[in-house]
């Protein structure tokens, strides 16, 4: 695949477009057992001591980290990803005027459509309170912000419904007059957790949905090593000094194939996993030459081997408490205790306990609307739903 200037931005295609990152047979069958056996021993956070393979290094501090990696941008460089949705939106407006977004979590989609509505001033709709949804005579307003001329933007279905006998009637009303086209134009974004949900529930819903493209692992080394523009860093393996990624593309890297198919090819998953793997040296500063003698002043941090990586695993033993919670997190979005009461239907104490286990396994963490999964820890919870016989997302 070839990476552009806008390449850190996600690709749209159409569903059936969509594919994984490439993996082998090897990887896949690897990945199966280290699940099986992460959840018969004890995870990282219950041992006592580290292994010392590898790890003589210092993981990077905060300010490292804001440096060699600094939280995604998705408001720079919008140009492709503006430009792939109005050619969907071109394609399907006489007969659908409202564009169906549908994305995994950690895809960046919200966020990047969410700076495409600031910069050409469409309508934001917000998400209606939470006790409202089980009101309809309290909506009134909330449907009011559908009015006018100018396109709107619906950020995330999940913030507008829960999974209670009174509120799923919202949406229901919500993907009727849009796909009938009294809404006017618009745009509906939905993670793929969500759109599986409602498309179960409403199988008449038959609409073309454009969604996000995976990171293969060329595209991902592009992207993380061009979050920051500062610098033009280059990552080697702290075993062999071999090249991991470069901004120049240079390389061919088994470190960003294997973080390809873990994150799924989600850039936000692989940048958080991306970040458990740097580390620090004292030649961080050191100029290195080129196999042609040349001198290259592009900076250096290191990255410990695929196999020394501690990745989030699920807590041992089983717990149907743990797999009702992260399924309700995923479907809305992130949601906060009182709401996963009626949700999940579990007792306060259930979920104050399966939350305290989750987040010490690094599987959840806080979120503006009270709890979600985390970034790191997001491919071992949607393999453990998947194990649970959750229906999990197509993606």
């Amino acid at each position: 695949m070839g990476v552009d200037s806008d390449s850190g931005h996600p690709q749209l295609v159409a569903r059936d477009q969509w594919a994984l990152p490439t993996t082998s047979v090897h990887r896949t069958l690897r990945d199966a057992l280290a699940d099986v056996f992460a959840r018969v021993r004890a995870p990282d956070w219950l041992q006592d001591e580290r292994d010392a393979d590898g790890e003589s290094l210092q993981p990077l501090s905060d300010q490292q980290l804001a440096r060699w990696a600094p939280a995604p941008d998705w408001r720079r460089g919008l140009a492709g990803f503006a430009d792939g949705l109005d050619q969907w939106r071109n394609r399907w407006r006489d007969s659908q005027p409202v564009t169906f977004l549908v994305a995994p979590p950690f895809s960046g989609v919200t966020q990047a459509l969410e700076a495409l509505a600031e910069d050409r001033q469409w309508r934001l709709i917000q998400p209606p309170p939470g006790g409202s949804i089980h009101r309809g005579e309290d909506l009134q307003a909330w449907w009011a912000q559908f009015e006018g001329d100018e396109p709107w933007v619906l950020p995330e279905l999940g913030h507008c419904w829960l999974r209670t006998p009174g509120g799923l009637a919202l949406v229901r009303r919500l993907l009727g007059a849009a796909t009938e086209g009294s809404l006017g134009p618009g745009i509906v974004a939905a993670s793929s957790w969500c759109w599986t949900f409602w498309n179960h529930l409403m199988p008449e819903l038959r609409v073309p949905v454009v969604t996000a493209q995976a990171f293969d692992s060329e595209r991902l080394g592009q992207w993380l090593t061009t979050l920051e523009n500062d610098t033009r860093p280059r990552f080697h393996l702290t075993t062999d000094d071999s090249l991991v990624a470069a901004p120049d593309g240079e390389g061919e890297s088994g470190f960003l194939r294997d973080l390809a198919a873990w994150s799924r090819g989600l850039p936000e998953v692989a940048w958080a996993v991306w970040r458990r793997a740097l580390r620090a040296r004292p030649e961080d500063k050191a100029e290195t030459a080129d196999a042609n003698g040349a001198t290259d002043n592009g900076e250096r941090c290191w990255v410990v081997p695929w196999s020394q990586l501690t990745l989030p695993a699920l807590p041992p033993g089983e717990s149907r408490p743990l797999a009702f919670v992260l399924h309700a997190l995923l479907l809305h979005q992130g949601l906060d205790e009182s709401t996963l009461q009626p949700v999940t239907g579990l007792g306060d104490d259930d979920i104050q306990l399966a939350l305290h286990s989750l987040r010490r396994a690094e599987l959840v963490e806080p979120h503006p609307r009270g709890w979600f999964v985390s970034a790191g820890g997001y491919p071992a919870v949607r393999r453990y739903l998947q194990s649970e016989g959750f229906a999990v997302d197509g993606f």
